[in-house]
């Protein structure tokens, strides 16, 4: 997808992403931001599966599994972190619609994971933004494809 070596270390904690999208928990998917790529613009970001997860108690209680449209989430929010890091204007939150999502999965996250997000932004035409996206659990690919944002302030 890009080059490890291209990527600035940032350290972002959950309390700053909160400052950059609108998202809140439970549905705020993304712990941290560990890494900036200017040029061309990409961003790693992640978020730790504990067990206590309110998703878990039912997806599923015998065994339980990260639900992968969780994954996508996650990727989406990434992707308007990196678009809210990239804006000229800061002073608002970006919030993004995803418009289409084609994601691949190839095995599940579980309790305990680290789930690692990296989105590569490749295509923008007015306010629709595509992004290479690729969700890996201990450098293992879980997911990888590509999304569709409708991006706005």
């Amino acid at each position: 997808m890009i080059d490890p070596t291209r990527f600035q270390p940032m350290a972002l904690d959950a309390a700053a992403v909160r400052g950059l999208i609108p998202h809140r928990p439970p549905l705020l998917l993304v712990d941290g931001v560990d890494g900036l790529c200017l040029d061309p613009p990409a961003l790693r970001a992640h978020k730790l599966l504990t067990p206590e997860e309110p998703v878990f108690a039912g997806h599923f209680p015998q065994r339980a599994v990260w639900p992968g449209i969780y994954t996508v989430e996650g990727l989406a929010q990434t992707c308007a972190v990196l678009g809210a890091l990239q804006a000229k204007d800061k002073t608002a939150p970006m919030t993004a619609a995803l418009a289409a999502a084609n994601v691949k999965f190839t095995s599940p996250a579980v309790p305990g994971d680290r789930l690692d997000y990296l989105v590569l932004w490749t295509f923008r035409l007015d306010a629709l933004h595509r992004f290479d996206v690729e969700a890996t659990v201990a450098g293992r690919p879980i997911a990888k494809g590509t999304l569709t944002l409708v991006v706005g302030p």
